[in-house]
């Protein structure tokens, strides 16, 4: 009789270390992992010729890191090797800034829209990117 009593205790704490190993794995992959690992956002700019249409440019991918305080980008299908932004402040991942590495400018996303100073070079929908890349729009 006490052996069975002895295994339902034994068969309980493995069903409580199974509830507390499972939960753990869920707060590291939903709270811990995206601010450990980076984060992607991508920028997909258009630029607004004379005759008031919009011409696709390159699109960018950025991976965020904040912990980390980096940024990595590249641009599909242009060129797939990874260049890394240096000096950056990165508060999440809709805001923040980097330098390029040689020296030549700054890239700033505030509110997850790349800044530029030309008033003709906007940012569009990733949709809306992809219409004017096909040439629907």
């Amino acid at each position: 009789m006490q052996d069975m009593e002895n295994e339902k205790h034994v068969v309980r704490a493995v069903e409580n270390v199974s509830v507390v190993f499972i939960a753990t794995i869920l707060f590291f992959w939903f709270i811990i992992w995206p601010d450990i690992f980076g984060e992607q956002i991508g920028s997909y700019p258009a630029q607004r010729l004379a005759n008031g249409t919009l011409m696709p440019l390159n699109r960018t991918i950025y991976q965020v890191n904040p912990l980390m305080q980096t940024i990595v980008y590249w641009m599909p299908g242009i060129y797939e090797t990874p260049y890394k932004l240096v000096n950056c402040a990165v508060r999440n991942k809709e805001n923040w800034i980097g330098y390029y590495p040689d020296g030549s400018g700054t890239v700033e996303m505030r509110k997850g829209r790349i800044v530029t100073d030309d008033p003709n070079d906007i940012q569009v929908g990733r949709c809306h990117w992809w219409l004017l890349h096909f040439g629907i729009l």
